[in-house]
C-alpha cells in the first residue's frame, strides 16, 4: 500500500491535471453530441484496455499462484517418496537419506488429455531429455494416473488407469487385502476391484491403495475408497466399486516417479518365470 501513496504524491500535478482535463471534457460533453460521441467511443477503447490488462494480471497472478501451489506440494510429494520405506504401513516418517530412496519424482504439465474413450491416453510436456523413460509411473495430486508408454524429447505419452485391459495391483488399506483395480469403460471417476476374497472383512467407505506388488506404482499410493460393496451369492469375491480420488477429466499437473530399482525387480522376475518353466 505504501508504494501507491509514493507514487500519488510523486505524480500529484499531472493527477491534477488529468482531473481538471476530465471536468471541462465532461462539461464539453453535455453542450456537443459530436463530443459527446467521441468521449463515449474513447471511453471504450480506455475500459476495453484496462479491463484486458485486468484480466491478464488476474491470469498472470493465477498462474503464478498455481505454479507455487504446485512447486510446494511437488516438494511434500518429493520428500516423501524420497523417504519412502517398505513397510506395511507405506510411507515411513523415519529419516531415511534422501539419495538412499528407491524413487525420483519430477513434474510435469497434462498438454492433452482424453478419459470418455475405451483406451484413454495423456500427453505430458516432459520426454527423454527430462529424464522421463517408459514404463515410469504417472500420480495426481491425489492418487494415481498411468503409466508412460512412449517418449519424444520433450513430450510424453501415458497410458491412463481409464484404459480398458489395464490392471492396476490395489490393496485395501490397513487390511491386507488385495485385489486387481480395473475400468469399465462407463464413468471416468469409478474403477472396479476384483478379486477380493470374502474371508476379509471390508466395508463401505475403505480405503484403497497401490498394493506394490509391481514395478510400477510405489506401495501406499492412495487410489479411491469403496462406494459399492456386494458379497455374491455364489463365488468367492466381493463385487467392489470404487471412487477415485483423482478427477482425471480435470488434470493439469502430475508427477512422475521414478524405480531406480525397476530393471533389478524385472531381471529378477524374469529369471524367476524362466526358472520355473
Amino acid at each position: 500500500m505504501q508504494w501507491v501513496l509514493n507514487i500519488i504524491i510523486q505524480k500529484r500535478n499531472l493527477l491534477l491535471f488529468l482531473f481538471l482535463l476530465g471536468i471541462g471534457i465532461v462539461f464539453s460533453s453535455y453542450r456537443s453530441s459530436y463530443h459527446q460521441t467521441k468521449l463515449q467511443r474513447f471511453g471504450i477503447i480506455i475500459s476495453g484496455g484496462v479491463f484486458k490488462s485486468i484480466n491478464n494480471s488476474k491470469s498472470y497472478l493465477s498462474l503464478t499462484e498455481s505454479n507455487q501451489g504446485l512447486l510446494a506440494e511437488n516438494s511434500v510429494l518429493r520428500q516423501e517418496l524420497l523417504q519412502y520405506k517398505q513397510t506395511e504401513n507405506s510411507i515411513s516418517k523415519s529419516t531415511l537419506n534422501p539419495e538412499l530412496s528407491n524413487y525420483l519424482v519430477r513434474s510435469a504439465s497434462v498438454v492433452k488429455n482424453s478419459y470418455a474413450k475405451a483406451r484413454n491416453i495423456l500427453i505430458i510436456d516432459k520426454g527423454t531429455s527430462d529424464g522421463i523413460l517408459k514404463d515410469m509411473s504417472v500420480v495426481g495430486p491425489n492418487g494415481i494416473i498411468g503409466i508412460v508408454k512412449q517418449t519424444s524429447d520433450h513430450f510424453s505419452s501415458v497410458i491412463s488407469i481409464l484404459y480398458q485391459d489395464f490392471r492396476v495391483n490395489a490393496k485395501i488399506q490397513g487390511k491386507g487385502a488385495f485385489g486387481s483395480l480395473s475400468w469399465e469403460g462407463r464413468d471416468p471417476t469409478r474403477m472396479v476391484l476384483s478379486d477380493v476374497s470374502i474371508i476379509n472383512t471390508i466395508s463401505v467407505g475403505d480405503t484403497i491403495e497401490t498394493g506394490g506388488m509391481s514395478a510400477y506404482f510405489p506401495k501406499g499410493i492412495p487410489i479411491g475408497t469403496i462406494i459399492d460393496l456386494e458379497t455374491p451369492t455364489s463365488g468367492g469375491y466381493y463385487n467392489i466399486e470404487v471412487s477415485l480420488l483423482n478427477n482425471l477429466t480435470d488434470l493439469e499437473h502430475v508427477y512422475i516417479i521414478e524405480n531406480k530399482k525397476r530393471s533389478e525387480f524385472i531381471d529378477l522376475q524374469k529369471k524367476s518365470e524362466d526358472g520355473t518353466r
